[in-house]
Formats: structure tokens, C-alpha cells, sequence
């Protein structure tokens, strides 16, 4: 994650908008989640490589759409906000997602990449989203 948001965050973003940024790290992350199902070790390391990509380049995306939306006076709590519920959808999915492993097991993954190609696809939307 400190690689990809330092040298590989900030060279993307200097050639792709943040818009362009949060839908390649959507369609990135939802590929990643089918190579979890894999038991290849090979295919997990690449999987939790792709996954560090994706958050790296998506998230701090977001924050920035965000807080430009918000415009200049509510920037840090936008920011605060959006960062307290990401956190709190951390906690609630890791531990939603480790109750719906005990009944689904592998195939967990691809429903969770299922849902995840839905935000990927959704996530074009932004691309009409103007701000100041």
C-alpha cells in the first residue's frame, strides 16, 4: 500500500483523472476477489497485490472527488466522515464476511466479486459528476 499510494498513486494521477482512477481500482479489485478463490499460492500472492493496487488507487480517489464535491469550507469533515465510515464498513465487512465464509466458504469471493463488479459498473456514473 505505501508503494502504490508514494510513486504509483502519484504518477497515475498525472495521467489519469481521479474519476478514471476510482473506476480502474473498482474493475481491478473485483477481479482480484475471484483470484482469492484460488488454491494456488502463486495466484494469492498476486491476489493480495492486486488488492493493495486497487485500494491504493481507489480510495484516496474517492477522497479526493469527495472533498472536491464538498467544496472549500467542509473539505475536513467530508474527509473525516467519508474516512470514519470507511473504517466502520472495515469492521462490519470483515466481520459480516468471515460469518458468510462459514456458510458459503470459497464461493464467498465470488459473490463478493460479484457485488464489486456492480460498484465497478455503477461507478461510471461518476464520470458526468462535475465540480468546482
Amino acid at each position: 500500500m505505501v508503494l502504490v499510494q508514494g510513486p504509483i498513486l502519484s504518477k497515475s494521477s498525472k495521467k489519469l483523472s481521479k474519476k478514471k482512477l476510482v473506476i480502474i481500482g473498482s474493475f481491478i479489485l473485483s477481479t482480484n476477489f475471484v483470484l482469492f478463490v484460488s488454491h494456488d499460492v502463486v495466484l494469492l500472492y498476486a491476489a493480495a497485490i492486486l488488492f493493495a493496487v486497487s485500494n491504493g488507487l481507489m480510495w484516496p480517489s474517492v477522497l479526493s472527488i469527495l472533498s472536491k464535491c464538498a467544496g472549500n469550507d467542509p473539505q475536513d469533515a467530508v474527509q473525516g466522515i467519508a474516512s470514519s465510515f470507511g473504517i466502520l464498513a472495515s469492521i462490519i465487512g470483515l466481520i459480516s464476511g468471515g460469518i458468510l465464509y462459514e456458510f458459503f466458504e470459497e464461493s464467498m469471493f465470488l459473490i463478493g466479486a460479484g457485488i464489486i463488479f456492480l460498484a465497478f459498473i455503477m461507478s461510471f456514473k461518476i464520470l458526468k459528476l462535475e465540480y468546482s
